[in-house]
């Protein structure tokens, strides 16, 4: 079995003093878009972004919603060391997404983009969002949609060629299934835009 979870970081390291004009950058990109039109925050929030990379998203989120508390976690310790640089005003971690290192409780709203096909066990990183969410806290994983006809044959590719981390895409409602199995109370309609899928839940 493929080590995810290194692969991940070394890909990651690799090109963490380049990410934004990198392919991975310029991919992700319209998925952080879509979260900052989705998201409104007020300035007391305390905000997560799992999955972090270089902490563009959070800066973009700020300029829509001042004053809001945001976070950020990644693998890679060389995106880590870039976050911290570039936007001192948030707090970033190195660190696993299924063992988030933050107390129960600790937030308002986490946010997920284009990183859940990266877990090798998504069910844990969902409990432990669940877990360190505030009672009523919500979660948004913006994920790579693939028409149902092709996505066998890209997992297919990834599970056998691909060497950045990368573990399965996801149908929108397996993801749904994986987050009412972890507790969130989740919006039965997923929304599609282009290749991107937006997943909503609550925490009950």
């Amino acid at each position: 079995m493929k080590d995810y979870i290194s692969l991940s970081r070394t890909h990651y390291n690799k090109i963490a003093n380049k990410f934004d004009k990198s392919l991975d950058g310029l991919f992700s990109f319209p998925f952080k878009k879509t979260i900052v039109e989705e998201l409104n925050l007020t300035p007391s929030e305390v905000v997560l972004d799992v999955g972090c990379a270089n902490g563009k998203l959070l800066s973009m989120l700020s300029e829509k919603n001042p004053k809001f508390i945001g976070a950020g976690i990644d693998l890679s310790d060389e995106m880590i060391k870039m976050a911290e640089s570039r936007y001192p005003e948030f707090s970033f971690v190195q660190g696993n997404a299924e063992h988030l290192p933050f107390d129960s409780g600790t937030f308002d709203q986490i946010i997920c983009s284009a990183s859940f096909h990266h877990f090798p066990h998504p069910e844990e990183f969902l409990k432990e969002a669940y877990r360190v969410l505030k009672p009523g806290g919500k979660l948004l994983i913006a994920e790579i949609h693939i028409p149902s006809l092709v996505l066998p044959f890209y997992n297919f590719y990834i599970d056998k060629f691909n060497k950045e981390g990368d573990v399965k895409v996801y149908r929108p409602k397996e993801i749904r299934q994986l987050m009412n199995e972890a507790g969130f109370k989740v919006n039965p309609k997923t929304k599609l835009k282009l290749q991107i899928q937006l997943n909503w839940g609550k925490k009950r």
